[in-house]
C-alpha cells in the first residue's frame, strides 16, 4: 500500500500500466485512505481486463452542463420545481468540485464538500445538496462515465424540525403593503389555505372550483398532498381575479412562457421584507406556518389540521403549530382562573354553602 500523509490528509502514489496516479484521498484516516486506493487499482484493473468499458472521464462542470442537466428538465418535465432545486445545487457543486473529472473525484472529497458547505448554510440545505450530487453520480453511472458513487456511505448531516416562524397579523399588514401584486396573492393564498408555494405556483384554472368554495390540489410533495382544500373570502376573490386574466395552462404563469407556471418570488419576497422594515425577516414558507398556527389557535384540531395542510401524519402537523406569545399568556390565565375557581368552591364547600353541581 502506497499511502503516505501529507498536509493533514493521506494521499497515495502508484503505477499503472506506466502510468502515474498520485492524488489526496481527502480522508484524515490511514485505513480509509488505504480503501480509497485499493478502489482506484481495482477499478483500473477492471479497465484493463475489459470489465468495464470507459471513455475519457468528463470534468464535474461539462457532466452537469451537457448531461445531467439537459436529462433532469426533460426528466422532470411535469414537475419544473424539481429540475430548480437541482440547477440550484448545482452552482455551489460546480463552484467546488470545478475542473476534477467524474472519475477521480471520492469520498475524501464529498466528506470535504460536506464541511465546507455546513460553514455556509443550514444542514437542511447542505443535504439537498448532498443529495443533488447523489442523483448526478447515479446519473453518471448509468451512463458509464463512473463505476461507482462517491455519495455512496456519506453520512447526512442531523437536521431539527427548522426555523419556523409565525407572522403577525401587523407584520402580514406591512408586508402586504409592501409587496407587488402577484406575490400579495401568493402569499394571501398561502396563509388564507396553508398550501405550499409550489401549490400556489401550479394552479390551474379546471382545478378551481367557486360555485363550491374550494380548490383541488391533484398531487405535490407526498401522495397525501393531493386533496380539496376549502376556501376564505379572500382566496376567493384572488382566485376570481386569476381566473379571469388566464393567459395560458395556470394560474401563475411563467414570466417567459404562459404554459409554465412560475417557479419562484424570492426576490420579491426580499424586496418585500427589506420595503416593510420587518426586525424578524421570515421566509414565504413561514406563510404556511403561520396558517397552521392560526388554525390550531383558533380551535380547529389537530386531525382536520393534517388534512387541510396535506400532510402524512399529525406527529408532522404538530411542528407547524406554534402558539403565539399572547396565546401562551392567555391559556395561562385560564389555568390560573381555572385554579382560584377551584379552590373558592372548595372553601364554599366547607363552609357548608350551597355549592352548585359541575356541568
Amino acid at each position: 500500500m502506497s499511502v503516505y500523509k501529507r498536509g493533514g490528509v493521506y494521499w497515495y502514489d502508484f503505477w499503472f500500466q506506466g502510468q502515474r496516479y498520485r492524488q489526496s484521498t481527502s480522508l484524515t484516516n490511514k485505513t480509509a485512505a488505504g480503501r480509497a486506493e485499493a478502489i482506484h487499482k481495482a477499478e483500473l484493473a477492471e479497465g484493463r481486463a475489459g470489465i468495464v468499458s470507459r471513455g475519457p472521464s468528463p470534468t464535474f462542470e461539462d457532466f452537469v452542463k451537457n448531461e445531467f442537466s439537459p436529462w433532469s428538465e426533460k426528466e422532470h418535465a411535469a414537475h419544473p420545481n424539481t429540475h430548480e432545486r437541482y440547477q440550484t445545487s448545482a452552482k455551489p457543486l460546480i463552484s467546488f468540485f470545478g475542473k476534477q473529472t467524474l472519475y477521480v473525484i471520492n469520498s475524501g472529497h464529498v466528506e470535504k464538500f460536506k464541511l465546507f458547505r455546513c460553514g455556509k448554510i443550514s444542514p437542511a440545505g447542505t443535504n439537498r445538496d448532498l443529495a443533488a450530487l447523489r442523483l448526478m453520480f447515479n446519473f453518471a453511472n448509468k451512463l458509464g462515465l463512473v463505476s461507482r458513487n462517491p455519495v455512496k456511505g456519506v453520512k447526512f448531516l442531523p437536521e431539527g424540525p427548522g426555523a419556523m416562524r409565525v407572522v403577525s397579523h401587523d407584520e402580514e399588514r406591512e408586508y402586504m403593503a409592501a409587496a407587488n401584486p402577484l406575490l400579495r396573492d401568493v402569499a394571501t393564498l398561502m396563509v388564507e389555505t396553508g398550501m405550499r408555494p409550489e401549490e400556489v405556483f401550479t394552479i390551474r384554472p379546471e382545478n378551481v372550483h367557486l360555485e363550491k368554495r374550494y380548490l383541488f390540489v391533484p398531487s405535490g410533495k407526498t401522495r397525501f398532498a393531493r386533496r380539496n382544500i376549502p376556501l376564505t373570502e379572500a382566496a376567493v376573490r384572488i382566485l376570481k381575479r386569476r381566473l379571469r386574466k388566464a393567459r395560458g395552462t395556470h394560474l401563475f404563469w411563467h414570466k417567459c412562457d404562459v404554459h409554465r407556471p412560475l417557479t419562484t418570488v424570492q426576490k420579491a419576497h426580499e424586496n418585500a421584507i427589506k420595503e416593510a422594515k420587518i426586525k424578524e425577516p421570515f421566509r414565504l414558507y413561514d406563510f404556511r406556518h403561520t396558517f397552521g398556527s392560526r388554525s390550531a389557535m383558533a380551535g380547529v384540531d389537530l386531525a382536520t389540521l393534517k388534512e387541510l395542510m396535506g400532510h402524512s401524519h399529525i406527529s408532522i402537523t404538530i411542528r407547524y403549530v406554534h402558539p403565539t406569545p399572547k396565546h401562551k399568556r392567555e391559556a395561562v390565565d385560564k389555568l390560573e382562573h381555572f385554579n382560584i375557581e377551584q379552590v373558592f368552591a372548595m372553601h364554599e364547600n366547607l363552609s357548608g354553602s350551597p355549592q352548585k353541581s359541575p356541568q
